[in-house]
């Protein structure tokens, strides 16, 4: 099985409401590391009108929501092409209410044509590749817990969901080492999307992990005080 030499893990974006600087950042991470393989850890868009807790009416509505989640993403479809998508909690809201709504599976639109994605773009339950330094598995988050992951399954594993968390935990056997990491968010938390959160004193983590050669390294969108990039990695 061939092995990833750069994977490039993109966190939360919860589109349209990701930070302003997203397409930016991510340009410059993909020129300085150069990916081989692209991960979307979940949450690519928020669908936040269609939540099941209450939606701020200040906010778009459903439709309109949709129509600028697209707009957001298309340049980032335009740097990646090609990315492999994990399932989440935000991101498969619109199979969670048709579900909720009795609708079969057979009824009920692609993520690609939802979206407008490219067909390089494919969403799955969870992923495993395979680095010089043994598998990595992906999945949206599954626990807080550091090292918790990582050794229930036995192997390294990257996580995202939990805005706040932004690290790497490293665990060693007698047989390897390994590492638990969480990769924090590109979400706005400016935005009235996200103020669900406002009332936990950890702030969101704005970042995403790159892992070269099976090493994983975070990469934080450093900001200014009026909560914009630096424009420097």
């Amino acid at each position: 099985m061939k092995k990833a030499k750069s994977i490039l893990v993109i966190s939360d974006l919860h589109c349209p409401y990701e930070h302003p600087d997203t397409v930016a950042f991510l340009a410059a991470c993909k020129k300085k590391y150069s990916p081989d393989s692209v991960i979307c850890i979940g949450d690519e868009a928020d669908f936040h009108a269609l939540s099941y807790h209450e939606s701020n009416p200040d906010l778009l509505a459903a439709g309109a929501e949709l129509d600028a989640a697209i707009n957001h993403l298309l340049p980032i479809y335009k740097l990646f092409p090609n990315c492999t998508v994990i399932e989440s909690n935000h991101g498969s809201m619109v199979l969670r209410k048709a579900l909720t709504g009795g609708i079969p599976r057979k009824a009920i639109r692609g993520y690609n044509e939802v979206l407008d994605a490219p067909k390089g773009w494919k969403w799955v339950d969870d992923t495993i590749l395979q680095t010089d330094l043994g598998p990595i598995y992906f999945c949206h988050g599954k626990t807080t817990t550091p090292g918790k992951l990582a050794s229930q399954y036995g192997m390294s594993t990257v996580q995202g969901h939990y805005h706040e968390k932004a690290q790497i935990n490293y665990i060693s056997t007698p047989e390897r080492l390994m590492f638990d990491a969480h990769t924090g968010c590109l979400a706005n938390d400016k935005s009235l999307a996200l103020q669900y959160n406002k009332i936990n004193p950890k702030r969101p983590i704005v970042s995403i992990i790159v892992i070269l050669n099976g090493i994983p390294h975070i990469v934080p969108m450093v900001l200014t005080k009026n909560h914009r990039w630096t424009g420097k990695l």
